[in-house]
């Protein structure tokens, strides 16, 4: 069941992804972009951590 729902979530990632790829609207990354999208992982993953 787990695995599933990794699958349907990395689909829906991809499906995602192409559509903001295909949309025209590119914008370029900065730095606090990065910094931000590190820290939403960080947390994810320190809440994953806290639940096992």
């Amino acid at each position: 069941m787990r695995q599933d729902q990794k699958q349907r979530a990395n689909e829906r990632l991809q499906t995602m992804l192409l559509e903001g790829l295909n949309s025209g609207n590119a914008t370029e990354m900065t730095a606090q972009d990065w910094e931000d999208i590190r820290q939403a992982v960080r947390e994810k993953t320190n809440k994953r951590q806290s639940a096992i």
